[in-house]
């Protein structure tokens, strides 16, 4: 068949192709698109469609493409389906000011909509409500984040952005979307935003009187699709992950009890991933209570699974079509400090875990637990309690989350599906096993406590192997592939 007699709509699809994954930092190459728009006018406008997808509003980039232009062409606005919002640090902020009363934008009150003059919410209006066919919107903010603590020996980052100055950002958005809303219907306005991406939002709870304000419940009503990836302050020059930081405590808890459950209802579509492992250690999550009756697709990225009943609240969403699991895991081993015991042991449960004896693995004064968990369990239960489930996804790639990637996720056995803690490590405690072969370290991997010599030290022998993922592997596999079975014969 001839191309020029191929289906457009098929033609399209084949174009769509060109989209090329680099890496996780510029996650799509555009070049081959653009060039395909140079062959006639057919493969113009279909290009042009992918090309122009998603368009990003980023005021602090350098040689970033002018948002003026870009929303005022007909081509380009009728195109448009996904607008990121790229926001600025807050001195990037203060640098492209054009008045004299930045503070009183930034510390704005709630009712108070001067944030629109500024060089930064002007563009972010412009792009939020004379784009006709948006449906999707992301906000990028910085990676970089300070925790409600005292500063005075941090080293400041020019990239670091506040915690006003975040909520800030997220109001100028809203302000915009909610006057889009406002005006669907007029000036060609053919569509809600239902699709809202928070990248690297800060573990940091919304003040209630954000979350009770109309600004924020009109414009949420309106969300089907909600995608978080949370941050957490990391002091690079530490350097660990700053895991005593009183937010890692605390968020967790505020998003099963009181950020998702308003939601619930009408989510269609959620994803919850961290920038680091969540849901077992310094903060619990178990999903009790959450039901969401109308969710098809759920994406869970860096979450551990630490109890046997920590997955029930995946498993109880019945209506489930779509499961990805990014760099999940079972956590087998885990050790504290005392010192911080004390101050968690009122929020970790402790069931399902066996507890080893002082000078298990080689650890002195810590608390040291293990934890007997299988993925066959999780797989099998899967299987067996989401008849729904048509598509299943699991990845573990070494070094990042495929957050930006999650339709394109496959599924693997991965070496990398079990994992230890260990809080006396850093940059993270979250220790992951050998990609290639699955063996895992947790102080000298002995669980024997060996007797003291005249001198009072334990003496150790040839270091042990603690492979869980070897361990496991023929159930593990069984299970997985009775998944996939199902899942592909209910397609």
């Amino acid at each position: 068949m001839p191309i020029r007699d191929i289906p457009p709509e098929v033609l399209s699809l084949i174009l769509g192709q060109l989209l090329e994954d680099e890496d996780e930092e510029f996650p799509i190459v555009l070049a081959h698109l653009r060039n395909a728009r140079l062959v006639c006018h057919q493969w113009d406008r279909l290009a042009t469609a992918h090309l122009f997808r998603t368009v990003a509003l980023n005021l602090a980039a350098e040689g970033g493409m002018p948002w003026r232009p870009m929303i005022n062409s007909p081509t380009i606005q009728r195109v448009v389906r996904d607008l990121v919002i790229c926001s600025l640090p807050d001195e990037k902020e203060f640098e492209i000011y054009e008045t004299s009363d930045v503070d009183d934008w930034v510390t704005e009150d709630d009712d108070d909509d001067t944030s629109g003059s500024s060089p930064f919410g002007v563009a972010v209006n412009a792009c939020v409500t004379k784009l006709p066919n948006l449906k999707s919107l992301q906000i990028r903010f910085s990676e970089q984040c300070l925790g409600a603590r005292a500063t005075e020996w941090w080293e400041d980052d020019e990239d670091t952005e506040s915690i006003s100055h975040r909520l800030q950002t997220l109001k100028t958005v809203f302000r915009a979307m909610l006057k889009r809303h406002a005006a669907v219907g007029e000036d060609n306005l053919t569509s809600t935003i239902r699709s809202l991406t928070l990248k690297n939002l800060q573990n940091v709870a919304f003040p209630p009187e954000f979350t009770s304000s109309d600004l924020y419940k009109d414009v949420i009503k309106h969300v089907t699709e909600l995608h978080l990836m949370i941050a957490h302050e990391y002091n690079e020059p530490g350097p660990d992950h700053d895991l005593d930081r009183i937010e890692r405590q605390t968020y967790e808890p505020y998003l099963q009890k009181e950020l998702l459950p308003p939601l619930a209802r009408q989510l269609r579509s959620l994803t919850l991933t961290f920038t680091e492992c969540w849901g077992v250690m310094p903060a619990h999550f178990d999903g009790k209570g959450l039901v969401f009756p109308n969710l098809r697709t759920l994406t869970l990225g860096e979450f551990v699974i630490g109890h046997h009943d920590q997955f029930d609240w995946v498993l109880a969403q019945k209506s489930l079509e779509t499961l990805r699991l990014d760099r999940c895991f079972i956590a087998s081993h885990l050790r504290v400090r005392d010192d911080q015991w004390d101050q968690w042991r009122q929020h970790i449960p402790t069931h399902d875990w066996h507890q080893y004896p002082e000078g298990s693995f080689g650890f002195e004064g810590d608390q040291i637990f293990g934890f007997s968990g299988t993925w066959e369990a999780v797989y099998d239960r899967i299987h067996q309690e989401l008849p729904k489930l048509r598509e299943f996804c699991a990845v573990h790639h070494p070094y990042y989350n495929n957050f930006d990637r999650r339709k394109s996720m496959g599924a693997s056995l991965s070496m990398l599906r079990y994992i230890v803690f260990e809080s006396g490590l850093c940059p993270s405690p979250w220790i992951q096993a050998n990609e290639h072969d699955g063996e895992m370290t947790f102080g000298n991997n002995d669980p024997a406590v060996r007797p003291r010599d005249l001198m009072g030290v334990r003496r150790y022998g040839i270091k042990q192997s603690l492979n869980r993922a070897r361990e496991t592997r023929l159930g593990d596999a069984r299970a997985f592939g009775d998944l996939l079975r199902a899942v592909r014969e209910r397609r």
